[in-house]
């Protein structure tokens, strides 16, 4: 299995996973250009792609979707909550590449795809449990105000953990947010902060996990210097001992294979 983040953010998100002959994106927050350069950059090319997943309906993660499901007639794989809050944004999505999710799929018979509900201000947001054929899993959540038995249950020997790490608490309360943005951000239904992510994955931890990812770094209340400070504290590591990455807004990451 391979994965890039191909940018990661409030100005867009979207991963590409990788397995076998199946090649997926999760969310599709940019425009197709974008992700068209972005998947380039990593040698891969958005005519090959098998499936748009969409964790949610906000914008920075379905900008992009509608145009390329049309332009490439690739399948958007979808929640009927997060389409019907989201259908405007999409556009319109032919029948047949309208695939509404309610539980696990094969997906072009190389990964099974689990969704798992998350706690995050949209009108649904889940997760994504990818497992290939040869017992890879990759667990994804870049939208989540809350780590509870669910999430946990789907991170569960992830070789791959991809989880946000949004905002830092002191730099949130002092930076130029109205409070009742603060607040949300803040909230079970928000985002989470430095510190959970890395007790989160300080958690999860053990032998089977190669990499993880830390996405939705806030421009506005993180910086990714004390996101590494943090995650290091946290697991008593350096960098050169665990292998992590933080997701860029404006670059892809190199294709990563585990």
């Amino acid at each position: 299995m391979k994965i890039s983040i191909l940018g990661s953010g409030s100005g867009g998100n979207s991963t590409f996973i990788e397995s076998g002959k199946t090649k997926i994106l999760i969310d599709a927050g940019f425009s197709c250009k974008k992700i068209e350069e972005r998947l380039k950059s990593i040698d891969r090319d958005i005519k090959e792609i098998n499936g748009i997943l969409i964790t949610h309906e906000h914008i920075d993660h379905i900008q992009g979707a509608g145009i390329i499901s049309r332009k490439y007639s690739i399948p958007i794989y979808i929640t009927e909550e997060s389409y019907r809050a989201g259908e405007n944004k999409l556009g319109k999505i032919t029948t047949e590449n309208l695939r509404l999710i309610k539980d696990k799929f094969v997906l072009s018979e190389d990964i099974l795809i689990k969704p798992f509900d998350v706690m995050h201000d949209a009108q649904r947001t889940v997760g994504y449990r990818i497992e290939s054929q040869n017992g890879k899993i990759a667990a994804i959540s870049t939208d989540i105000g809350y780590v509870n038995n669910i999430v946990r249950e789907n991170f569960k020997d992830a070789n791959i953990m991809v989880i946000e790490s949004n905002y830092d608490y002191n730099m949130l309360m002092n930076c130029c947010y109205p409070w009742d943005l603060k607040a949300r951000v803040k909230s079970r239904n928000g985002h989470l902060s430095n510190n959970d992510a890395a007790k989160f994955i300080k958690e999860m931890y053990d032998e089977k996990l190669k990499k993880v990812y830390l996405a939705h770094i806030s421009k506005d209340s993180n910086n990714p210097l004390l996101v590494q400070k943090t995650l290091e504290e946290e697991l008593n590591m350096r960098k050169a001992e665990f292998s992590y990455e933080l997701a860029k807004q404006d670059l892809a990451t190199e294709l990563f294979e585990f």
